[in-house]
C-alpha cells in the first residue's frame, strides 16, 4: 500500500503523513521535500524584493529520479507527502490511495509564518516569499492537481479526523 497525500505548502499534509505512518503499523514515511534541489545550481529560482532565491513552489525543485528511486526501494506500507505529490504521473501511478488536503490560503499563509519566522526569515520576508512564490505557484501547479485525488481531506479538520477518515 502506497499512500500520495499531496496540497498546498502548510495544508496539514505532513502533518496527516507523519500521523498516519504512526498509526499504520510499519508504515514509513517519505517527505519528498526532502528531495529538493536547494544546492543545485541549476536548480529552480525566483526573485523576491530583488533577491534570487530557490523556489520551493515550482515543480522542478524535486529531484524527480532520486525521489522515485527512494520511493522504490522502500517497503510497503509507505506515506509519501509533498505538494507536487499528485503534480507528476510516476508519483500518481505508485499510489494504491491519493489524497488531496484542501485548505484555504488564509489559513496557509497564517501557518506558514507561525512555521517560517524567524528561522526563514523576519515576518516580512516570509509573506512576501508567500505571496511571491507559494501562492500563485499554488494556484498553477498544485489546485489543478485536486482533479486526480481519490479522496479530499480538510486541511482545517483535526488531525485525528483526518488519520481517521483515511484509515475507514
Amino acid at each position: 500500500m502506497t499512500i500520495l497525500i499531496a496540497g498546498g505548502s502548510c495544508s496539514g499534509k505532513s502533518t496527516i503523513a507523519r500521523a498516519l505512518a504512526e498509526a499504520i503499523r510499519g508504515a514509513t514515511h517519505i517527505p519528498l521535500d526532502q528531495f529538493f534541489r536547494r544546492d543545485d545550481p541549476n536548480g529552480p529560482k525566483i526573485e523576491v524584493n530583488g533577491q534570487l532565491v530557490f523556489d520551493c513552489n515550482h515543480p522542478e525543485t524535486i529531484d524527480l529520479v532520486a525521489a522515485l528511486q527512494m520511493i522504490e526501494n522502500t517497503p510497503v506500507p509507505r506515506i509519501i507527502d509533498s505538494h507536487f505529490g499528485l503534480f507528476y504521473s510516476e508519483f500518481r501511478e505508485l499510489a494504491t490511495l491519493k489524497v488531496y488536503v484542501d485548505c484555504p490560503d488564509d489559513i496557509r499563509a497564517i501557518r506558514r509564518m507561525l512555521r517560517d519566522s524567524p528561522s526563514r526569515g523576519t515576518p516580512q520576508e516570509v509573506a512576501d516569499y508567500y505571496l511571491a512564490c507559494a501562492r500563485p505557484a499554488y494556484a498553477k501547479y498544485i489546485e489543478p492537481t485536486r482533479q486526480f485525488a481519490d479522496m479530499i481531506l480538510d486541511g482545517t479538520s483535526s488531525i485525528q479526523e483526518s488519520v481517521s477518515k483515511l484509515l475507514k
